[in-house]
């Protein structure tokens, strides 16, 4: 066949510029997730100091029933023991 050495450098190079608009595409879309993710996580270390000082209530925060704060116990009428 006489056209098939011509037909076959034309294929490969089809598939190759197949492959480089696939890889930036994945690339583009990549980056575009990690920028929005990166946006995300600077709005939570932002408003993280504001939740430092809620108590674990206010947080949602549980612990087990029955178990005992670690940094003090109360005492029956109300006062903190260490």
């Amino acid at each position: 066949m006489p056209g098939s050495a011509t037909a076959e450098v034309i294929f490969i190079a089809a598939m190759m510029i197949l492959i480089l608009i696939l890889s930036f595409s994945a690339v583009f879309f990549f980056f575009k997730t990690y920028k929005k993710e990166m946006a995300q996580k600077e709005a939570r270390k932002a408003e993280t100091p504001a939740t430092a000082k809620m108590s674990t209530v206010e947080k949602g925060e549980t612990r087990p029933v029955g178990s005992v704060p670690t940094d003090k116990m109360e005492v029956g009428n109300g006062e903190s023991k260490i």
